[in-house]
């Protein structure tokens, strides 16, 4: 690890006991993924947690009936041994239910009103790791908050998906497909979860809070943007920082910092979140946003 980048976690994370079909079931579909592959399972990027939950309950059973065997021929050739239960780690951070993120501790808790992004020296992975804390908090509001407020937190939400999304599509996936060992798997995964989100996004924009359909659909929304932010954080966001130079990563955050810009609080009253995003998009673009 270089020495800029001494004290940020990096995505490893701690072990997680599996021993039954109830220890699957509870885990997340993040830990699900990073317990696949350790245990040589290939291909799970794109699984959704039903068929993660199917593959790692097959998984164990083929384990534990390949154990029993050689736990059995142990306990004959040594009288009086014990058989002990046995534990996997996983690659998931113990009792947390999330992978362990890999930024850097930064000052100060995260606001859900934020107008803007702060030029505080931080590279791009902590800049979308605040998104995703921004991003999670607006959720909660938008279940707690009703009339006039609710609008207003809608409108920023809506805003900051789509420079989000924005950001990562233009800089940071484009880095992460080239880089990463398994990149064109992982981003297609990742940009096809995007994709559906837009998608949702801009039926919801067009529904409007006050529509009786609007809470299913938003809590929809809201389940698979969360389990898509867990994903980025696990598969793409630790590599990065473990392995791209600090400066690159910076100068992507002062990339990100002006597409920001771009979309004034406000814009989102008037504007559709899909021209918005174009708005972004062609800045970010305009900015030879995607560095190798």
């Amino acid at each position: 690890m270089t020495e800029q980048n001494k004290g940020r976690r990096t995505g490893a994370t701690g072990g997680i006991a599996v021993a039954t079909e109830q220890d699957i079931a509870a885990m997340s579909a993040v830990q699900l993924r990073g317990w696949l592959t350790e245990h040589g399972v290939t291909g799970v990027s794109g699984m959704r947690k039903e068929e993660l939950v199917k593959t790692a309950v097959k998984t164990l059973r083929s384990e534990q009936s390949g154990a029993t065997g050689t736990a059995s021929r142990k306990i004959a050739a040594e009288p009086g041994a014990t058989a002990k239960k046995s534990t996997i780690s996983g690659t998931t951070a113990a009792g947390s239910g999330t992978a362990a993120r890999p930024a850097k501790s930064v000052s100060g808790t995260a606001q859900p009103r934020a107008e803007s992004i702060p030029e505080t020296g931080e590279d791009v992975i902590d800049l979308l790791l605040s998104h995703h804390d921004q991003i999670k908090m607006m959720f909660g509001e938008m279940g707690r908050l009703r009339g006039e407020h609710r609008q207003e937190i809608w409108a920023q939400l809506c805003r900051l998906l789509v420079i989000h999304e924005s950001i990562e599509q233009q800089l940071v996936h484009p880095l992460a497909q080239r880089r990463l060992p398994d990149g064109d798997e992982v981003i297609a995964a990742r940009l096809d979860e995007e994709q559906r989100a837009t998608q949702e996004l801009a039926e919801l924009w067009d529904m409007g809070v006050d529509d009786p359909r609007f809470a299913e659909r938003f809590a929809v929304l809201r389940d698979d943007v969360t389990e898509h932010a867990e994903l980025e954080e696990a598969e793409e966001f630790g590599w990065l920082r473990e392995n791209v130079p600090p400066d690159q990563l910076m100068g992507l955050a002062a990339a990100a910092r002006a597409a920001d810009r771009i979309v004034p609080p406000g814009d989102m009253r008037s504007a559709e979140p899909l021209r918005i995003a174009d708005r972004v998009r062609d800045a970010l673009r305009s900015a030879g946003g995607g560095a190798s």
